[in-house]
């Protein structure tokens, strides 16, 4: 599946969550806020497919998605962006490891 098309299904299944995708030029980084109890995600359109569809799957792998079908490709990116998430996160708690 080509980047574009796992970018359109990304984009419906966020607004099946309730989200809207702006679409924006710009020197600024991609993300996601809440904006008068309206969810957005707001995408870069002058960065590449990747990164686009990087960042919508972030948005979604926190989402409850377990009811949603989602194509294996589609779904490959979201988990993918879990993983990469889970494993950027500060532990605060470990301590195995100073002793």
């Amino acid at each position: 599946m080509k980047l574009p098309a796992i970018l359109e299904d990304l984009t419906q299944i966020a607004g099946q969550f309730g989200y809207v995708i702006r679409k924006e030029k710009g020197g600024f980084r991609s993300g996601n806020c809440v904006l008068n109890s309206q969810k957005i995600i707001v995408v870069n359109v002058l960065a590449p497919y990747e990164s686009r569809v990087s960042i919508i799957a972030r948005v979604l792998a926190e989402l409850p998605l377990e009811s949603v079908f989602l194509k294996p490709a589609v779904r490959e990116y979201i988990v993918r962006e879990k993983k990469i998430k889970n494993s950027n996160t500060f532990h605060l708690f470990e301590t195995d490891n100073l002793m």
